[in-house]
């Protein structure tokens, strides 16, 4: 089980998980052949990642372009069929339920996609995105009462009740994100997964989607799994941060531990990257440039997956793969020689 420390960061107090993700694993076969396909590897995607989601809270998962962020979110929404491990969502195992139990948590786990230009059906007028979720989940609102839920959902999220008859063509960008928002909302859920919510928009304009899912989180008491590979949006409206670098977590803590207690190389060579435009700011020492490329999923290296490019790797980082635990350290790293807090 993963070890935990203190969220000293975290103004929230946390309770207990309403999602749990214990040893997820999700690989994909590589094969050869037109009619008789073999399998000549397996691609890593995810492996053995693990972390609890409290309610209220807003976890991030954050790392370059495929290291696991969106597979992790896939296949905890069972958009993915998992190679191995759990998801507890209220005391049960998405992966263990029936096709009817799961349609009932798919009411309480929700998604809001990075690409509003794309996730939008484009002869749908917005009243009917939104409404399409009652017509799937007849039982949640009886059908007289569907168009003022949505002029209400509209109006939450900063959009004209007006302009429900409108297609999703009419729309800038960050309002087409604001209905897929106002979608995503519409069955009540607890949990919504954002995989990148904010990367395709105007950086104008990913402040106020931001701010937005922030005050829904304070107004309706949502948890959040915020994917995304900018560490300053992860920092401004994250809890707690999970790291992931090849498939796997290689560090995970509140705002202040990993932004500021940084302890894997890996970490701190993404946060040196970060341009600091805040002149009071603490500033970095200097910039870290990793040397290599990211091995391929396909063939990760043994050991650690990050000692290829590390300035710290020693020859016990090409034997077992560090587990992710506390290593005197005031939150957990998957890292033999992590930094310590001073």
């Amino acid at each position: 089980m993963l070890e935990t420390a203190p969220e000293a960061g975290s103004d929230k107090k946390l309770g207990e998980p309403i999602l749990t993700v214990n040893n997820l694993v999700k690989h994909y076969p590589i094969t050869q052949g037109i009619l008789f396909k073999r399998q000549i590897g397996t691609v890593k995607a995810s492996d053995d990642v693990s972390f609890e989601l409290h309610r209220g809270e807003t976890l991030g998962l954050v790392g370059e372009s495929g290291c696991g962020k969106t597979t992790t979110a896939r296949t905890i929404l069972r958009l993915e069929t998992p190679t191995s491990g759990s998801v507890i969502f209220r005391g049960k195992d998405i992966f263990k339920m029936s096709q009817k139990e799961l349609r009932e948590v798919r009411r309480e786990i929700q998604v809001i996609f990075q690409d509003p230009y794309a996730s939008l059906n484009p002869r749908m007028t917005v009243g009917d995105i939104v409404a399409e979720a009652w017509r799937i989940h007849p039982e949640v609102l009886a059908k007289e009462k569907q168009q003022a839920r949505t002029l209400e959902l509209l109006e939450m999220v900063g959009l004209n009740p007006d302009h429900i008859n409108r297609y999703p063509h009419q729309f800038s960008g960050g309002q087409r994100q604001r209905i897929g928002i106002a979608r995503a909302l519409a069955l009540n859920p607890s949990v919504i997964v954002a995989d990148e919510p904010v990367s395709a928009l105007d950086v104008s304009v990913q402040a106020q989607v931001v701010n937005l899912l922030e005050d829904l989180q304070a107004e309706l008491g949502l948890s959040y799994i915020f994917i995304a590979h900018d560490l300053s949006v992860i920092r401004h409206i994250c809890d707690r941060v999970a790291v992931m670098y090849l498939g796997k977590i290689v560090e995970i803590g509140d705002e202040i531990q990993v932004y500021e207690h940084t302890a894997h190389p890996y970490t701190k060579a993404l946060l040196s990257a970060v341009p600091a435009l805040d002149p009071n700011a603490k500033q970095v020492e200097h910039r870290i440039l990793l040397e290599g490329d990211v091995p391929s999923p396909a063939d990760p290296p043994s050991g650690c997956r990050f000692r290829t490019r590390c300035w710290k790797a020693q020859e016990i980082c090409a034997g077992e793969i560090p587990e992710l635990i506390l290593r005197d350290t005031d939150h957990p790293v998957a890292c033999y020689f992590p930094e310590r807090p001073a």
